[in-house]
């Protein structure tokens, strides 16, 4: 048996480790289900069984970061009274507003992500024509690449940066793209609500949840939406600050002192149960 301490809390892609832990002490963080989402046969059942199904059994509380990631977590896991608890990620402190007018020239939008399910290629099809700049963080693909090119989008692409340069990439845009195809949560909603931008997410998984009343929703397999969404930013100074206080707002719930408080609670209740198990 591996050292115990009073609660053992699990938080990466090392659901594995369960097995080898008190069941009593144990807390399972899983962000998502992304993996399962892509395989299928053997591979599926497998992965299942050895990353999700086991090592949630063997936990006293599983903890995931929206109610979509619940919902999609219960699907895999299959019937059962799974001890599932709600606690979202925080937003961090080093994301403070900075205000900004917004520049309704040149509009400087902002997408962080570059994988598949950022949606990048469907970004590019809709801001076709527009007067904007798009700066992307995270490293582009061939075919990301091409798509920005063949739509003639104004871009730069910064992937490798400090993460210092990645707040002064939200402070100094007009407004941050996340059209998410898939998110177990999506923290650039929050992260570009707090320094106060207006956010374009999707409205779909648990991109709603977390964006709140503080983000412009679209469906992301439509670029007709998405382009209209960015029309309606640039064409309306009262919308973008509706979305700015809405967000500054909805940013609050997400502080690290209350999720950590919601941690602690949890931390303190599993130990009361397992002191009295021991009894």
């Amino acid at each position: 048996m591996w050292h115990q301490g009073n609660v053992n809390h699990i938080t990466g892609d090392v659901h594995f480790m369960s097995i080898f832990l008190s069941r009593r002490k144990t807390i399972l963080t899983i962000h998502d289900c992304a993996t399962l989402e892509r395989l299928s046969g053997w591979k599926y059942w497998m992965f299942r069984f050895f990353w999700y199904w086991l090592p949630a059994k063997r936990a006293a509380a599983i903890t995931v970061i929206s109610e979509s990631a619940k919902r999609e977590l219960l699907k895999h896991l299959g019937k059962g009274n799974w001890p599932i608890i709600i606690i979202p990620d925080f937003v961090s402190p080093e994301f403070k507003f900075s205000r900004k007018s917004f520049d309704s020239t040149c509009p400087v939008i902002l997408q962080v992500g570059t994988t598949e399910n950022k949606n990048i290629e469907r970004v590019a099809v809709a801001l076709r024509g527009l007067c904007c700049k798009l700066v992307i963080i995270g490293k582009l693909t061939s075919k990301q690449y091409v798509a920005l090119e063949e739509n003639e989008i104004f871009f730069e692409n910064h992937y490798g940066i400090s993460r210092k340069s990645v707040i002064d990439h939200y402070r100094k845009c007009d407004l941050v793209m996340f059209a998410s195809l898939y998110e177990g949560f999506g923290l650039p909603i929050l992260e570009g609500q707090a320094i106060g931008r207006p956010v374009i997410t999707s409205n779909c998984y648990s991109m709603p949840e977390v964006g709140g009343e503080g983000a412009y929703y679209v469906d992301p397999y439509d670029e007709e939406s998405i382009r209209n969404a960015v029309n309606s930013i640039f064409e309306s100074k009262s919308l973008v600050e509706k979305l700015v206080e809405a967000g500054l707002k909805n940013v609050r719930q997400y502080k690290i002192s209350v999720i950590a408080a919601k941690y602690a609670e949890l931390y303190r209740y599993i130990h009361r149960v397992d002191e009295k198990a021991s009894k």
